[in-house]
């Protein structure tokens, strides 16, 4: 096979994976936001786990929620941490992204506390690494979208999350197979592993004169 077909062979199982997920949801098996979590992650390691793709890797873990030194979901803001790699004779690599899932309703879009603290978590995983997503859970299926745009969405006039999250979950998994999305500092799904978070501003306030006579370069 090709890298295409493998990567795209790759998505449509993780696509499968999630569509079950999402039966589950429907069905009432699994509900709550942190359930229908569990579902996917175990979902998508029984598809991969039983797949003939060989050299291709997909794991997830679940961010432990609970308050105190446990709270791995509220320090890293994420509530899924997924790693690929690819170990073929055309191509390797090894990446990882952040996660943090919504099972949200039309009334949720519209509070002030809800918006804050999907925004907080949104931030928080950002300052881990840039590969930070939000998954939307609905009947319908997954949307997935970057924390950046969900976070700018936000902080705007109210809109609905899968409007921000415009990725098919599809979409998500072949980017993230073929390679524009994910982060090689992200090693493995130990939350311990993850890049020390950090922080960056520049920015400059005020006038510039021109100098004529200075380099335009």
């Amino acid at each position: 096979m090709t890298f295409d077909e493998v990567t795209r062979a790759a998505a449509h199982l993780a696509n499968k994976a999630v569509g079950r997920a999402m039966d589950d949801m429907r069905h009432k098996y699994a509900y709550d936001e942190d359930d229908v979590t569990g579902v996917l992650v175990g979902r998508l390691h029984s598809e991969f786990e039983n797949s003939k793709f060989d050299g291709v890797s997909l794991k997830a873990s679940i961010l432990r929620h609970r308050k105190g030194v446990a709270a791995e979901e509220r320090r890293v803001g994420a509530d899924l941490l997924m790693h690929v790699s690819m170990d073929t004779n055309t191509q390797s690599y090894s990446k990882g992204v952040l996660i943090q899932s919504k099972k949200a309703t039309a009334t949720d879009y519209w509070s002030s506390d809800w918006r804050s603290e999907l925004t907080r978590q949104c931030n928080t995983m950002l300052a881990h690494t840039p590969a930070s997503f939000v998954f939307s859970y609905s009947e319908r299926g997954v949307r997935c979208g970057s924390a950046t745009r969900v976070v700018g969405g936000l902080n705007n006039a109210p809109t609905s999350l899968s409007y921000l999250c415009e990725w098919t979950a599809y979409r998500f998994f072949l980017e993230l197979f073929r390679c524009p999305i994910g982060d090689r500092n992200i090693t493995s799904v130990r939350v311990e592993e993850l890049p020390v978070p950090f922080a960056l501003q520049l920015g400059f306030e005020g006038t510039i004169d021109l100098d004529e006579g200075a380099s335009r370069a």
